[in-house]
């Protein structure tokens, strides 16, 4: 039996209070309780290779 992995947010789309863990990575909320989405990997401005864990509101929020 294989699982599907959740389909993340693409970073690129993402504010920086979401990539640093304080807004929910699908609805832009701020957190108060999450749960781990999971971590993507991404290029910042420089192009740098960056990696960062997405949370989410928990109990989920409208856009989960």
């Amino acid at each position: 039996m294989t699982t599907d992995a959740p389909v993340l947010p693409d970073p690129r789309t993402l504010s920086n209070l979401q990539l640093t863990e304080q807004a929910c990575a699908l609805c832009g909320s701020r957190l108060f309780r999450d749960r781990l989405l999971g971590t993507v990997s991404y290029r910042d401005r420089v192009g740098r290779k960056q990696s960062a864990e997405l949370w989410a509101c928990d109990p989920p929020c409208r856009s989960s």
